[in-house]
């Protein structure tokens, strides 16, 4: 089975108001770069980037491969991204610099092969652990009061692990975490935290050591990603366990964490690391040194939202639940509407390959959308907000928007 072209789509999804993804009381979209591999054979392979910064470079990069990618063989999975890799110069510039665009292409080929086999791509790697994927229910940063409503509010959802992120201000930070313990009660109900490098060592320990009380499941990257022996130094000084993100985005850090015992807990994605390998690489390791992985979120749709559960379902060591922020959409691209939560969870699909198949009038509805955005949040927004989205733009757009 040969690849014989590739097509990529820019859609924009309607999400909820949400204070975490927009910063502004305003209802924004989710962006995705959709990829469709064809084939010889009649089979196509669907994929999907979002973009972490400039929505036309990610669409150009992906674009880009499609003549390494003609006629080559779809079994041949592994040399064929080797390829695309060394045309990126990714071993000289660092797998981050592209691979947010090339993880979709990386995802197309997975459920092509999924698809070419009749069967769900879990069972390709090897099988499933697990068919019910768990994830955390998110609190956005408001009010004290907000806050523990929110928390209210997904507990009674069926959510049983809540996530804040943590880190902005030290009184505010306890006020909110307490809020959410006497709102929901202890137990059953996890509580986690993420710092995103937040605080010095010092800082750190102080702050896990006064959260501790409050029965904190773990903390995400409390200190700076690069300094692995302030980690290492903060997981010592407290109880509280600690989990490694930014420092551990490709199976290369993860060992430089699991070395220096700076963690409890990895992260995982296929987006930072070497597509699906290097994430199922990286648990491996992190399996090996007996360590847990977590699935990390960057807002996806439910072609990467369905991909994520059957790298979760197939590896032993996914035994937290997972990050999403797939609760924020409104609608999907997916046949059937978007993916249903039950009690926190989402079952693994069943169907062949990645388990979805495009809802081609969404996609077009949702194309035609992006480009109405693009134009119109030039004249919507002001000067700060433009310079906060301007992956929404063309570079001329954006330029002509700030004058």
């Amino acid at each position: 089975m040969r690849i014989t072209d590739l097509r990529s789509r820019v859609v924009a999804v309607p999400i909820k108001k949400s204070t975490y993804v927009s910063g502004l009381n305003e209802e924004l979209f989710r962006i995705a770069v959709i990829v469709e591999l064809f084939t010889d054979e009649g089979y196509v392979g669907l994929g999907e980037a979002v973009p972490p910064v400039d929505v036309e470079a990610t669409k150009r990069i992906i674009d880009s491969a499609k003549r390494l990618l003609a006629g080559e063989e779809v079994f041949n999975l592994e040399p064929l991204k080797k390829k695309v890799y060394a045309y990126y110069n990714l071993s000289h510039l660092h797998l981050h610099a592209a691979n947010w665009a090339l993880n979709a292409v990386d995802m197309a080929l997975w459920d092509l092969i999924g698809k070419s086999c009749s069967q769900p791509l879990y069972k390709v790697w090897g099988g499933a652990f697990r068919k019910k994927i768990p994830y955390y229910g998110a609190i956005q940063r408001s009010t004290v009061e907000n806050v523990a409503r929110q928390a209210e509010d997904l507990v009674k959802r069926g959510f049983k692990t809540l996530y804040l992120k943590v880190g902005l201000d030290e009184k505010e930070d306890l006020e909110c975490v307490k809020a959410i313990r006497e709102a929901v009660g202890y137990g059953d109900v996890k509580v986690r935290l993420d710092a995103n490098q937040a605080w010095s060592p010092g800082k750190a320990i102080k702050m896990i050591n006064k959260l501790s009380k409050y029965e904190i499941e773990f903390i995400d990257q409390p200190v700076l990603m690069y300094n692995l022996d302030a980690m290492a130094r903060v997981r010592r000084a407290v109880d509280v366990p600690i989990a490694a993100h930014e420092s551990s985005w490709t199976f290369y850090e993860v060992l430089n964490v699991i070395k220096k015992e700076a963690a409890d807990i990895i992260h995982i994605d296929p987006r930072f690391d070497a597509g699906f390998t290097g994430a199922r690489i990286s648990a491996g390791i992190a399996e090996a040194a007996g360590l847990p992985v977590v699935m990390h979120s960057f807002h996806e749709l439910g072609i990467a939202q369905c991909a994520y559960m059957h790298l979760i379902a197939s590896c032993p060591n996914f035994v937290y639940a997972n990050q999403t922020a797939y609760d924020d959409l409104l609608d999907d691209v997916i046949e059937g509407g978007p993916l249903k939560f039950k009690d926190g969870c989402m079952e693994v699909p069943e169907r062949s390959g990645i388990g979805v198949e495009l809802d081609e009038e969404k996609v077009k509805e949702y194309q035609k959308l992006y480009e109405e955005v693009r134009s119109k949040l030039t004249k919507k927004f002001s000067k700060y907000q433009l310079m906060s989205y301007r992956s929404f733009f063309k570079p001329e757009d954006y330029e002509k928007g700030l004058k």
